[in-house]
C-alpha cells in the first residue's frame, strides 16, 4: 500500500475522533476509569459446583452508578490468569469485568455444565450488587449485561445466551464449538452454529484467527467447520466478522500464558491482544452504553484496518 492511501486511512480514524469531541475516549487507549479488583469464590451448592472469580470494577471520585456488566469466558483448560489485560482495559472504559476460572479438566469438561457455571457467576454478582455491604453493592447495571470469551469461552457465552435474556450483547474471540475430536455427544458438547444461532437475537461481534483452522499437531485449535465463521454464517443480523490476517488461535491470551499447539502468524500477539481488545470495547461501549461516538470510531477503525491489509470484514 501507498504511503499516501495509508495516510488517508489513519485520518479516517481522526476525523471520528474530532466529531466526537474532548470528551471521547478512544476504545484503542485505556479509558478514564480507575479501577479495583477482588477475587471471589463461588459455590453453588444445589450443583456442587465451585469456581474462581476475578472482578475489575470502575471507581471514580463521585459515584458513576451502575455499570454495565461484562462476563469473560476462557479457553479450554485455561483461566481467567490469561486474559487480565482484556479485564483492566475494559474496567478503564467503565465496565465491570468478571472473568470466572470455570472448573474442567482434560477429561471433565461438559459444555451444559458449564454455560450453567456461566448462568451461576451472572446470578451472584447482580446479587451481590442488591447488598447493601458487599464491595460491588449498585456497581451493576442488570438491564446492561454483555457476555465474552476466547475459544470455547465463546462458544459458552454463546450456548448461555441462547436461554438467558439478559446477555444484551456479545463479542467473542476465535469461539470453536466442538467438544472431544473423538467422539460425538450432543448432551455433553451440544453444536451452537448452526443448530442453536436462530435462538439469540442481540448484537454479535465474531473476532477470528486466519490461522485457527491450521493443523499443527493432533486436531486444529480452531477446526474450519466449527470455527467462527460457521458462528457468523448463522447468526441473525445484526452481525459482524472479523478476520484477522495471518494471526493464529493461541495469540489472544496474556503474555506468559501456554497454550497447546497451534498456528501462529507474523502478526506480534502483543498487536493482536491490542487490537481485539479495541474492536470489544467500542462494540460494547456502543451496544451496552448506547455511545454511537464508539460505534463510529469502530466503523473507521475496522475501514481503515482492512485497508491496511490486516483484517477482512463481513457484516449482516
Amino acid at each position: 500500500m501507498s504511503r499516501i492511501r495509508l495516510g488517508l486511512v489513519g485520518t479516517m480514524i481522526g476525523l471520528v475522533a474530532g466529531l466526537t469531541g474532548a470528551a471521547f475516549n478512544p476504545p484503542d487507549l485505556a479509558g478514564p476509569f480507575s479501577f479495583e479488583t477482588i477475587e471471589i469464590s463461588l459455590r453453588d451448592e444445589s450443583r456442587n459446583r465451585s469456581m474462581d472469580l476475578e472482578v475489575f470494577y470502575p471507581e471514580s471520585e463521585s459515584d458513576c452508578g451502575p455499570r454495565p456488566l461484562i462476563l469473560f469466558n476462557h479457553g479450554f483448560l485455561l483461566s481467567a490468569s490469561a486474559y487480565r489485560s482484556y479485564g483492566e482495559h475494559l474496567a478503564s472504559h467503565g465496565f465491570v469485568v468478571a472473568l470466572p476460572s470455570l472448573p474442567m479438566s482434560i477429561l471433565g469438561v461438559h459444555h451444559g455444565k458449564l454455560a450453567d457455571d456461566v448462568r451461576f457467576v451472572i446470578d451472584t454478582l447482580l446479587a451481590f450488587s442488591a447488598e447493601e455491604t458487599h464491595a460491588l453493592s449498585l456497581k451493576i447495571d442488570p438491564e446492561s449485561i454483555g457476555a465474552s470469551g476466547h475459544s470455547l469461552g465463546g462458544k459458552l457465552s454463546l450456548l448461555e445466551a441462547v436461554t438467558d435474556d439478559r446477555i444484551d450483547a456479545i463479542a467473542v474471540l476465535d469461539p470453536v464449538d466442538g467438544g472431544n475430536p473423538l467422539w460425538s455427544d450432543p448432551d455433553r458438547y451440544p453444536s451452537v452454529a448452526p443448530q442453536l444461532m436462530p435462538e439469540i437475537h442481540i448484537p454479535l461481534l465474531f473476532v477470528g484467527a486466519e490461522l485457527g483452522k491450521i493443523l499443527i499437531a493432533f486436531s486444529p485449535c480452531a477446526p474450519e467447520g466449527e470455527n467462527y465463521e460457521r458462528f457468523f454464517e448463522a447468526a441473525n443480523s445484526p452481525a459482524i466478522e472479523i478476520t484477522q490476517l495471518d494471526v493464529g488461535h493461541g495469540q489472544y491470551v496474556d503474555e506468559g500464558v501456554e497454550v497447546s499447539p497451534c498456528a501462529r502468524g507474523n502478526v506480534s500477539s502483543e498487536s493482536v491482544r491490542a487490537s481485539s481488545r479495541a474492536y470489544l470495547t467500542a462494540f460494547f461501549l456502543g451496544r451496552l452504553t448506547s455511545d454511537q461516538d464508539a460505534l463510529d470510531w469502530l466503523d473507521a477503525r475496522l475501514a481503515a484496518d482492512e485497508e491496511a491489509g490486516q483484517i477482512a470484514v463481513r457484516r449482516k
